[in-house]
Parts: structure tokens; C-alpha cells; sequence
């Protein structure tokens, strides 16, 4: 009898495909990529332009789906609980992955655990830029400005506990500086307030700051990382120091983007889509949008996206600590 039930499930396990055969059929329908981010933003720009590409080598949709909220945690969460079948993937970022969680008083997922890293996309530096009607030309000039007026100097982000929000108080717990937190719903709402002189000071990534300097209505003082961005149209960028060249150290912030799904994903479809999505991003045409916002283009292996979410996840619950930083 005990024989009979171990052949006949033998014949019912042949009947299931393994992993590799099943991950030759994917994909079979639409994909769906979660931006944690509003429809407009930078992430959600970025998303589409890698969906169109994608779609195209798969052979099936890529549906962009905004998931907004709680600095990127909302959308990461929907998809750290979404089935590991490679049809929901998440775009994901520094904010949305790493910071999100780091200050949470309760973390919505495990950066290193909740997820399969699939591709890194893109990376760049954070820029430090004040309204252009403030007497300030540098960052050291910054700085003694605001020693001089402690509480005077505001500074505006996209939201508390934000990667803008915990840039900056970096810059504070280098410096020493006091100034005032104002938080807004979204970037572009903090932008605004900038050039309406309600905010004095932005520390974003590309392209927040683009439309402001060029407008003439900010100016870039300082930019992360060990070199100088270049030239924009209208933007001297390779003109503005890093902070390490202007003496102050300890503002170490680098925004990344990347593709992650679902913990538990079978590694065909990883394999699959970290080949689809390299293509993708080699394409000459997505990497001259991102280098029209001066974004560097990365691309790599699912392992080494994978060592960099370790590394940023310690590195951001150690800023957290050192700054205090915790949403309420």
C-alpha cells in the first residue's frame, strides 16, 4: 500500500514543472512595478522609462503602480507581501528600501530579508543648494551664518523622516548648525516654497533642484560623494566643491535606484529579469535620460545589489542613532 502512494505521488510531482522549467514559461502575463512614489515624481519618471524598455524585451506589459506614502515604506511593504512569483517588482530607492525602516518606530519590512534584490539602476549625489537671495556663496559661509543666527535658517524636505530630512540633519550633526525643520507632502511642494522664499535651504537629488537653479532662483553650494558632478544646461555644476573639499565630513549620502521582488522569488525569474532589465538600462536611449539629470547609470548582478542593501541598511540605522532621527 505504502508503495502504491509513493509511486502515485511520483507521477503527481511530474506533473508540476521544477523552478528552471517554470521560470522558462515566465512571463505569461503583465508585470506589475510598485513606484512608492506619487505619478511625476523622480522615481516614478524613472520607473517608466525602465517598464517601456522591460515590456519590450519580455514580450509583456509592465504596469507602472503608484503606491505612495510614509517615505517609500507603503509601497515597499505592498510588495515584500505580494506573491514571490516575479509578477510584482518593486522600484525601489535609498529612501524607499533603507531609510524608510531605519526610522520607523516600528519598521514596516527587513530591508536585507523581505526581498530579492534583482538590479541596481542608477545612483547619484545629494546637493546642497539655498534660495538665491541669501548672502551665501559657499558652504562655509553657510555654516557661519547660521552660527551666528541659531533658529533663523530653515530648511525644507519632502516629509519627516525622509532621506532629505536625515541629509540634513547629517549636515547639522557635522557642522553644529541649528536650523529649522519644514516638512512638506512632497519635493516639489518643498521646491516651491524655496523659490517663494518661504524655505531657505534643500538638500535633494537630481532632478529636484533642476527647474530652481535654473530659473536663477536657488543656488547649489555643495554636492555629496568624492567628485564634482558636470555641467547642466544653464547649471555649472562641476563648478560646485563636494563638502569634503569645503572641509566638513560626515555628510555621506548617495541615492541609489533599484529593482527588487518579492523574498522567495524562484532564481530563474531573477536570473531572467536581471538579464532583461541590464539590457533595458544599456539601452543608449535610457542612459541619455539619466545622464540629462546627471544620474549614473549602474547596472550589475542581483549579488552585488544585494551587499550594497547590507551595507546601506547598517550605514542608515547608524545615521539614525547618531542624529536622533525617528518619525513620530
Amino acid at each position: 500500500m505504502l508503495l502504491r502512494i509513493g509511486f502515485l505521488l511520483a507521477a503527481l510531482w511530474t506533473c508540476f514543472p521544477g523552478p528552471a522549467a517554470w521560470a522558462q514559461d515566465y512571463p505569461n502575463r503583465r508585470i506589475t512595478m510598485i513606484v512608492p512614489f506619487p505619478a511625476g515624481s523622480g522615481p516614478d519618471v524613472y520607473a517608466r522609462i525602465i517598464g517601456e524598455k522591460l515590456a519590450s524585451r519580455l514580450g509583456q506589459p509592465v504596469i507602472i503602480e503608484n503606491r505612495p506614502g510614509s517615505g517609500g515604506a507603503t509601497g515597499g511593504r505592498a510588495v515584500a507581501k505580494a506573491d514571490p512569483d516575479g509578477y510584482t517588482i518593486l522600484f525601489g530607492s535609498t529612501s524607499s528600501v533603507v531609510v524608510s525602516p531605519a526610522v520607523a518606530k516600528e519598521a514596516p519590512f527587513d530591508p536585507v530579508t523581505a526581498f530579492e534584490p534583482i538590479i541596481q539602476v542608477a545612483r547619484g549625489p545629494f546637493i546642497l543648494s539655498v534660495r538665491s537671495t541669501l548672502p551665501i556663496n559657499d558652504l562655509q559661509q553657510l555654516i557661519d551664518y547660521a552660527k551666528r543666527n541659531p533658529g533663523k535658517l530653515n530648511y525644507g524636505t519632502s516629509g519627516p523622516g525622509s532621506l532629505h530630512h536625515l541629509s540634513t540633519e547629517m549636515l547639522k550633526h557635522a557642522t553644529g548648525i541649528d536650523v529649522v525643520h519644514i516638512p512638506f507632502p512632497g519635493g516639489a511642494q518643498s521646491w516651491t516654497a524655496l523659490q517663494s522664499g518661504v524655505v531657505d535651504m534643500i538638500f535633494d537629488s537630481m532632478p529636484g533642484p533642476i527647474s530652481s537653479l535654473q530659473a536663477g532662483k536657488a543656488r547649489a553650494i555643495a554636492v555629496t560623494g568624492t567628485k564634482r558632478m558636470g555641467d547642466l544646461p544653464d547649471i555649472p555644476l562641476a563648478a560646485v566643491p563636494t563638502f569634503e573639499e569645503q572641509g566638513v565630513k560626515g555628510v555621506d549620502v548617495v541615492f541609489w535606484f533599484g529593482i527588487l521582488a518579492p523574498a522567495g522569488t524562484p532564481k530563474p525569474v531573477i536570473a531572467k529579469l536581471n538579464t532583461a532589465l541590464a539590457a533595458s538600462i544599456d539601452d543608449p536611449a535610457v542612459k541619455e535620460r539619466f545622464a540629462q539629470q546627471s544620474i549614473e547609470v549602474v547596472n550589475g548582478t542581483p549579488e552585488a545589489f544585494g551587499r550594497l542593501i547590507e551595507t546601506e541598511t547598517r550605514h542608515w540605522q547608524d545615521v539614525v542613532k547618531a542624529t536622533g532621527t525617528k518619525q513620530e
